[in-house]
């Protein structure tokens, strides 16, 4: 995979935004720690006024698929004899009309609302709890089942994201495993109206402009500028840049491990799963072990805490001598989550064997390994960000 060098300035605009306005999302502390969460995001063009104006009151039941979906749903209780609920509408509107099952717990006008409920959603006809929303992050009481979700807008580049979370739980194990079997079975569909509202939503306020990772330029590109071969990787992870940068602190043989495939490149030892404040600091110029033996290092080649971390070095394999560089980017998504970017630099000598590596051996391992590393990143710092509130 080659890496064409195309301008990020949009993505640059939305780190500035995001760091402006530090704050944690008002669902992490009114459901600090789900059993279940799914978040799905759109960049919209529009400005973040209009975007919020359309995402609280955007009624789901204008998509007719959406609408037949939930009067499916209610069909049992018409079966039963109940009537029938006279408002057809499905968004944060109808909620704050309804007065019973699932209300608004909290509202940050022009940034976030979370709407929950507490039921035993698993049965046919879904019995409330009828607490007020106050009580809501506290309700323990055994037997019942949690649901909170949350559209939240912030200011990105030149338009605005916009996010729908979802968060489970339940008050007992009991009741989790029956909300779970439930959720599998209506997870897809839910995931298929979040998709289509934020679909309408898109065409509504239009798509903003993002180039694919692989394609753009990065901040550390130009610590080894004349590599001609480049591998990208990236991953979104719920906690703020902060919360991760201290996670790569911590890579290497000689500290916490790579946090990828251990049995791979850590010796078989288990990467360190709690932070350690001697390992807090890097600095330009210093040795990262590679491997437990410590025969080969990596070097610290620039680093800006919480935004950039490149190390890089040379080593002689597969019958040439290679130069590479690896870079870490954190990208604020909003106030509150990170893009992560991956990439790996690197050039060769001679040219065939720069071939060999850089086309067709060291592409699908080293996808292997840096998707584990990034998934564990993730995890690592994801329950740092949960250990905030919980």
């Amino acid at each position: 995979m080659f890496a064409a060098a195309e301008a990020s300035t949009a993505i640059g605009a939305g780190m500035a935004v995001a760091r402006s306005r530090p704050t944690m999302r008002a669902i992490q502390a009114i459901l600090p720690d789900p059993k279940h969460v799914e978040i799905d995001r759109i960049f919209v063009a529009a400005p973040p006024d209009a975007a919020w104006h359309a995402a609280r009151h955007f009624d789901g039941a204008t998509i007719p698929w959406v609408r037949l979906a939930f009067d499916l749903r209610a069909l049992p209780a018409r079966v039963l004899g109940r009537a029938p609920e006279r408002d057809r509408r499905l968004g944060v509107d109808q909620v704050a009309d309804a007065g019973k099952g699932f209300m608004i717990i909290d509202e940050r006008p022009g940034e976030e609302v979370v709407v929950g409920a507490v039921g035993r959603f698993w049965r046919t006809d879904i019995p409330f709890a009828e607490i007020e929303p106050r009580d809501f992050a506290w309700f323990d009481r055994e037997g019942w089942g949690k649901v909170a979700w949350a559209i939240r807008v912030e200011p990105f580049a030149s338009g605005s994201l916009i996010a729908f979370e979802v968060r489970t739980t339940a008050t007992d194990a009991a009741s989790w495993r029956r909300q779970r079997r439930y959720f599998r079975i209506i997870g897809p569909v839910s995931r298929l109206v979040r998709a289509s509202v934020l679909s309408h939503l898109e065409a509504q306020l239009g798509r903003l402009d993002r180039p694919p990772d692989h394609r753009r330029a990065l901040a550390g590109d130009d610590v080894l500028a004349d590599a001609r071969y480049s591998l990208t990787h990236a991953i979104d992870i719920e906690a703020p840049p902060s919360l991760v940068w201290p996670w790569l602190m911590q890579l290497g043989c000689d500290r916490g491990g790579w946090y990828s495939i251990d049995a791979l490149d850590h010796g078989g030892v288990a990467s360190v799963e709690q932070l350690v404040d001697e390992w807090s600091v890097r600095a330009v110029g210093d040795a990262i072990a590679v491997t437990p033996a410590r025969d080969s290092f990596y070097r610290v080649l620039t680093l800006e805490r919480d935004r950039l971390f490149a190390i890089g070095g040379e080593t002689d394999r597969l019958g040439g001598h290679v130069t590479m560089a690896w870079t870490f980017v954190l990208e604020p998504l909003g106030a509150d989550a990170t893009h992560l970017v991956t990439r790996v630099r690197a050039r060769a000598a001679p040219r065939w064997s720069e071939w060999l590596q850089g086309a067709v051996v060291f592409p699908p391992v080293h996808a292997i390994m840096q998707r584990a590393q990034l998934e564990n990143l993730k995890r690592l710092a994801e329950r740092a960000a949960v250990a905030r509130r919980a």
